[in-house]
């Protein structure tokens, strides 16, 4: 069609023509414009959704929970753990560890898979955590489950369990003095502490099963360093939704 042919054809389109484009056109704007924002608020989670909020001042702080405020969750001992998240297929495990961010970010506003953590660990060490991290400033403590003895057999030594725990603690500066030390043990209640799993990975197979669960206080208060004092936490602020999981490079296997 030549250029005269071409304003011919637009020359002939009657008003309506022009109307009912324009009306076509607003409305397929305003369906991309919804389903855009209904994207970026309704998952938090993807890095880009998450600055885009912060920017936009519409994200909702991480809240410290009064104790008696957490959300209801299922309590897990290291045993109940391994069986409940070993067996996952990695698919329906990436979904969920989605699942687990969001919750986070949101507060728990819809408080489903939340599981927290209990039993006794052995803390084998731990580093402040950097800028590179899920958050900072705080200090990353990676602990090893262990089963104590058979009461029935006072012989029988704690054995180390297939479940390897790091705790992250947002704190409100930088630690001087560390909080803990290699060889402390953290014996973790879903009452007192409300200690609830960020992220679940599988580093083993079957041969060598072994989980990491990276876990999160949602309540502040009773959380002690080895020594009975009060930490220091406070709620984390900004967050790196780009930092990988595991936080400690000792459990990315």
């Amino acid at each position: 069609m030549s250029r005269d042919e071409n304003k011919e054809f637009f020359r002939k389109r009657p008003p309506i023509f022009w109307w009912i484009l324009a009306i076509i056109l607003a409305a397929a704007f305003a369906v991309v414009s919804w389903t855009t924002c209904l994207h970026i608020f309704n998952f938090p989670e993807k890095a880009e959704n998450y600055l885009l909020l912060r920017k936009l001042k519409r994200l909702v702080p991480i809240r410290n929970f009064p104790p008696s405020e957490t959300p209801d969750g299922d309590p897990a001992s290291p045993k109940v753990a391994f069986k409940k998240f070993f067996p996952i297929e990695d698919r329906a495990l990436k979904a969920l560890n989605t699942r687990l961010k969001r919750n986070y970010l949101t507060n728990y506003k819809e408080s489903k898979f939340v599981t927290y953590v209990e039993g006794d660990y052995r803390i084998t060490h731990l580093r402040p955590l950097a800028s590179t991290d899920f958050f900072h400033p705080g200090v990353a403590v990676r602990a090893q489950a262990f089963v104590p003895p058979d009461e029935a057999n006072e012989l029988d030594e704690a054995v180390n369990y297939p479940v390897v725990l790091e705790l992250l603690l947002p704190t409100d500066g930088e630690i001087g003095e560390p909080l803990f030390k290699a060889g402390d043990l953290l014996a973790l209640s879903t009452i007192k502490h409300r200690t609830a799993i960020l992220h679940v990975t599988k580093l083993g197979g079957r041969e060598d099963p072994l989980i990491c669960l990276t876990v999160v206080p949602l309540s502040y208060e009773n959380y002690r360093s080895a020594g009975g004092a009060s930490l220091p936490l406070s709620p984390p602020d900004p967050l790196n939704l780009s930092a990988p999981f595991p936080v400690m490079g000792e459990n990315r296997r």
